[in-house]
């Protein structure tokens, strides 16, 4: 697939008041694409956001192939770093994989007191078993079918690879592991917005995640939309819905909003 700016890296600053800081980290294999409407709604409601693409996305699949789980954590731990060092505590959003990646942020010991609140939208906690030999098949089967483009609304599109390298399978696998095993560390309070019918991460996930966590966590259904609610029917729901949640739980450095 061919990429478009829309899936180059973004970002939202200037405010002469901000609401706060707003993370927002995209899927495997996707792009800034796909949670760009989210992004810029938040934006045009006061918010600092930064919406970085993570390492081996929107290029090639190759490239993606050549990457670890820890390139993707450390692009988005370091964008975190420097948004919590200008606002103070901030707020952390993502899908899919990308909402993985927010509550490994949360559970980080050396962002503690940096995250305020999270905004996982069908979180991946698990892949299917057939994923536990992504590593050894590797050299002989170098991609699989892609994933992209799971949504209701007709005309809807996403911008990811047509492939999976099953290299970067195997490394997703590990994140997912490690995130998983790190939940009980999730302190701060989580919305887990989840859709009813999902083909890419099964909803058991975000059953996974609430029972793990050990903050307040708000369930929001999202019964009209498929994975990639922003782009999908339930889009402005769960943008109301983050905003409300995330002004309530993040406070910027110095009180604005």
């Amino acid at each position: 697939m061919a990429f478009s700016e829309l899936s180059r890296p973004w970002r939202a600053r200037g405010h002469f008041n901000p609401r706060g800081g707003l993370l927002l980290c995209h899927g495997f294999t996707g792009s800034p694409q796909s949670l760009r409407p989210w992004a810029e709604d938040h934006a045009a409601r006061g918010w600092e956001v930064e919406l970085p693409l993570l390492p081996g996305h929107a290029a090639t699949e190759r490239e993606l192939a050549g990457t670890r789980w820890q390139d993707w954590y450390g692009s988005v731990r370091d964008a975190a770093l420097e948004l919590s060092e200008e606002l103070g505590p901030i707020g952390v959003g993502g899908l899919s994989m990308g909402g993985a990646l927010a509550l490994a942020l949360a559970a980080d010991p050396a962002l503690r007191g940096r995250i305020a609140a999270v905004v996982a939208v069908n979180p991946g906690m698990t892949l299917p078993p057939a994923a536990s030999v992504a590593e050894l098949i590797a050299p002989v089967v170098r991609t699989l079918p892609g994933i992209g483009s799971d949504i209701a609304l007709p005309g809807s599109t996403e911008e990811a690879y047509d492939r999976l390298p099953v290299r970067a399978v195997a490394e997703l696998r590990r994140l997912f592991r490690r995130t998983r095993q790190q939940l009980g560390a999730v302190e701060v309070p989580l919305l887990l917005a989840t859709s009813s019918v999902d083909h890419t991460v099964p909803p058991s996930d975000s059953d996974i995640v609430a029972a793990g966590v050990r903050g307040e966590v708000e369930r929001l259904a999202l019964p009209r939309s498929h994975h990639l609610v922003p782009l999908d029917h339930d889009a402005q729901l769960l943008f109301d819905s983050s905003a409300r949640f995330l002004d309530q739980h993040v406070r910027p450095r110095g009180g604005g909003g």
